[in-house]
């Protein structure tokens, strides 16, 4: 490359690297220069080396899979063959070989006659030059649309959304003479829509006085027979330009010498032009188009990041914000849209992936049937294997633009693009996708790169991270199925669920303290972070792999996630995980993995409230244990026994089931289960009235846990024992321990515990009478607990908010907290406390 490129340059060619993303079997693209002047002739060279292309008497290129590519491309392409040991160049047209040729030609003959060398490049480029000229009498068949477009011209006020992009990009065109853009995005994403938008817009009307032309070059027309070349837009572009037919040069170098003086004199005369080149697919197609002088502006349109061109800046347009794209829905279908609410009409966009191509499609259908209410439609897109037959109306279909992007693709890139497929979501880790398609991960992340660069992938939130868009993803699995073998799509789903797997088992580790888990995750946040990005994956390919037979994997997969849903408060996704390692295990005729699902499923209902439930499955549990002779699971469940049996009966109840778990978990030898089993003891104590006993345990349980490393169960106990402070009227002590919690939960980012000891703060700092900083403290308490739908917890801070306002004879603030209170506690059938709450409103009625 270095060689062929050098040569070139030496003699004033105008040389640029295609980039990856974008070659069809060319690495270099040539502007083609006479005496210092581009001639409007470019070609693209394929260029190869090492001993395999040699032969006796010269040597070949292996046609591959490029046969129709260099056939019918829109330059002149020629190979080039690179002799390592002698350091010496030998070219072939590569193009002109495989004319009239059948199918089966794999190899292209180079002859050893044929080097280039700084003595014959003179005779190369001549005869690059005549081939090129002979092919540019065919571009006269491919008819371009070119015109000018003014400011009133072809309204667009149908045009909504974008409002950010659309200054962005005005601000940035009108910066300073000669910008070059490049809008990129998925098909449909709207980015002929909104330059069409942008280039009417009067401010950037007035700063190209020489006008805007706008050219379409129907690069992804899906025949690249049919892509706009620059040997046939010279001639439209003139007459766009105003130049009359009189004065229009016959052949196309005189057009080309001729556009490029035009703008020239433009520039020289301040009148300087916007050039908009719409739906480009190759560099090859506007390169020789661009202007030399700077002052005119240039808009490219792509779905693709083209090659490698100097200053020209690349924005991505990615898809509508949710807003917008319910403002295109109601605007587009009109008065029906006064009949409908805004839940099916947010679903309908949610379900088009907030693409405007698919929101178009949808309004058109709903247009057309008046009869065909709107649920019916969401009824239809929510099958997600059908929903791209159902985003299709008349000759336009969603499926039908991903496939010409997908139809370009390099073919090195169909089998990735197919197995992306495969990971159970739409965002996917560098370390998962090069699992997925078995290579490493910079081999994954320069695959990935180059599909973003073909606009089907995109950057996650995080840099490590790629996310497709839904359809797409919906299309690359339909590609899968028709490309990929099922033993191979099985394969792959085998390969990425165990390393989900392992990746969760050491994430699991690290929430839990354990030292196994350090390998990978340095601390709790970077574990719990972890999750965040991973959890809808890992849940997803747990039940893939339970609908596939895998028991196994399905039952450790849910297991891993059960911790992490119940440090996010996510109870009712901790308690389906549960039931999902449950019947895998079951599935399994295993035991003791019943057992330790059974246990997670009475945590899920104990944390959820539903305590005969819970009490029901946990006594299962502790049986099934005990039959089989399972310490560590009797151990386990019949702590959890001991805690569903305080909050659902009552604390003195639950104490003798706490001794005997304590006895277990000491006859186990395990620290973490001895302190877990003296938390809860010292909570039940605490509850029964027994303050001392509670004090005693709850100082003994936290030295087991620092010895164990569960910071979050140690803040718990220190939560525990600044309660029991708080009841024995050791104020000072209590504020003290409510701080070692705070510490140990914000280590952890348990925000459901750090809110919790707000709340029991606040409670202390009122038998203080601070009561500005109770009510600081509850108010902030009472907010999480409505943002997490936590209605018990709301209910005793908006109790406790109550006593505070009581406190200060504010009577009618009391009142209301009171009765909000009540409210909250009926709902989430608390009965006791609805009464202890009526008992407090009946209090404040002697008071004025």
């Amino acid at each position: 490359m270095n060689a062929v490129r050098a040569l070139l340059e030496e003699h004033d060619q105008i040389v640029q690297e295609i980039d990856g993303g974008n070659d069809y079997g060319e690495d270099l693209f040539v502007m083609l220069t006479e005496n210092g002047h581009r001639t409007g002739v470019s070609i693209a060279i394929q260029v190869k080396s090492g001993a395999k292309y040699k032969r006796v008497n010269g040597y070949s290129i292996p046609v591959d899979e490029h046969a129709d590519d260099w056939r019918n491309s829109l330059l002149p392409v020629f190979g080039v063959v690179f002799d390592v040991e002698t350091k010496r160049l030998f070219w072939v047209n590569l193009k002109a070989a495989l004319e009239g040729t059948a199918e089966t030609l794999t190899w292209v003959k180079v002859d050893s006659e044929n080097e280039l060398t700084g003595a014959t490049i003179a005779q190369f480029l001549g005869i690059a030059h005549d081939y090129a000229r002979t092919e540019a009498g065919r571009v006269r068949e491919i008819s371009l649309q070119v015109f000018r477009v003014s400011e009133s011209q072809d309204s667009v006020d149908w045009f909504i959304g974008r409002q950010a992009e659309c200054m962005e990009l005005q601000n940035r065109l009108l910066e300073g003479a000669g910008r070059k853009f490049l809008i990129t995005g998925m098909a449909g994403v709207g980015k002929t829509s909104l330059v069409n938008k942008l280039i009417r817009d009067s401010p950037v009307q007035s700063s190209y006085p020489g006008g805007v032309i706008f050219l379409d070059m129907h690069g992804f027309s899906g025949d690249r027979r049919r892509m706009g070349r620059p040997g046939a837009s010279y001639a439209p572009l003139l007459t766009a330009l105003g130049v009359s037919a009189a004065d229009m040069p016959a052949d196309v170098s005189g057009q080309a010498a001729a556009y490029h003086r035009f703008l020239e004199g433009c520039a020289a005369a301040g009148k300087n032009i916007l050039l908009v080149f719409d739906n480009v697919a190759e560099a090859s197609q506007v390169a020789e188009l661009f202007p030399k002088s700077d002052g005119h502006g240039i808009i490219v349109t792509s779905r693709v990041r083209l090659g490698i061109m100097d200053g020209l800046e690349v924005i991505h347009l990615d898809c509508m914000e949710p807003g917008d794209s319910e403002d295109i829905f109601r605007a587009t279908l009109g008065p029906r849209t006064s009949m409908l609410d805004a839940t099916p009409i947010r679903e309908l966009c949610d379900l088009c992936g907030h693409l405007p191509l698919a929101l178009r499609i949808a309004v058109a259908i709903v247009k057309e049937d008046p009869q065909l209410d709107v649920r019916d439609l969401i009824e239809e897109l929510t099958e997600a294997k059908t929903r791209l037959d159902v985003l299709q109306y008349g000759d336009t279909a969603v499926r039908a633009a991903l496939e010409v992007s997908f139809r370009r693709l390099d073919d090195d890139l169909c089998d990735p693009f197919c197995q992306l497929s495969v990971n159970p979501g739409t965002s996917i880790s560098e370390e998962i996708a090069a699992v997925a398609m078995e290579t490493s991960m910079p081999r994954a992340r320069s695959v990935l790169r180059r599909l973003s660069q073909a606009s089907l992938v995109s950057r996650d939130q995080s840099s490590s991270r790629w996310k497709l868009h839904d359809l797409v993803y919906l299309y690359s699995s339909e590609k899968a199925q028709e490309l990929v073998s099922p033993e191979g799509l099985q394969e792959c789903f085998v390969r990425i669920s165990e390393r989900y797997e392992s990746l969760a088992e050491q994430a699991d580790f690290a929430l839990r303290g354990d030292d196994r888990g350090k390998a990978r995750f340095r601390s709790v946040v970077e574990a719990l972070g972890w999750f965040d990005d991973e959890h809808l994956n890992i849940r997803a390919a747990a039940w893939g792999a339970r609908d596939s037979g895998f028991h196994e994997a399905s039952y450790y997969l849910s297991m891993h996630l059960v911790l992490y849903f119940d440090m996010r408060m996510r109870v009712d996704d901790a308690l389906q995980c549960s039931l999902v390692a449950y019947e895998s295990a079951r599935a399994l005729k295993d035991a003791e993995r019943q057992v330790r699902s059974l246990n997670n499923i009475g945590l899920a209902l104990t944390a959820q409230r539903s305590f005969e439930e819970a009490i029901q499955k946990l006594t299962k549990a502790t049986a099934i244990a005990e039959r089989i002779g399972f310490l560590e699971g009797r151990c386990d469940s019949t702590i959890s026994l001991g805690s569903a049996v305080r909050q659902g009966k009552s604390p003195r109840a639950a104490i003798p089931i706490l001794r005997e778990a304590l006895q277990l978990a000491k006859r186990r030898g395990n620290v973490g289960s001895i302190a877990s089993s003296l938390t809860n003891l010292g909570s039940a104590y605490r509850e029964a009235g027994e303050l001392g006993s509670a004090a005693n345990v709850l100082s003994e349980s936290i030295a087991f846990h620092r010895v164990s490393g569960d910071r979050r169960r140690e803040a718990s106990a220190h939560g525990g024992l600044g309660a029991v402070f708080s009841n024995m009227g050791r104020l000072d002590a209590a504020v003290q321990s409510y701080r070692k919690a705070f510490a140990g939960y914000e280590e952890v980012q348990d925000y459901f515990g750090v809110n919790l000891t707000w709340m029991n703060l606040g409670a202390t700092y009122l038998s203080m009478g601070k009561l500005v900083d109770a009510r600081a403290c509850l108010g902030r308490a009472c907010i999480y607990f409505n943002s997490v739908g936590s209605g018990y917890y709301e209910a005793h801070t908006l109790m406790n908010l109550g006593n505070v306002e009581a406190a200060a004879d504010n009577i009618l603030s009391a009142r209301e907290f009171y009765q909000q209170g009540r409210a909250k506690y009926e709902e989430v059938g608390a009965l006791d406390y609805v009464n202890h709450a009526n008992d407090l409103l009946a209090g404040l009625g002697s008071r004025t």
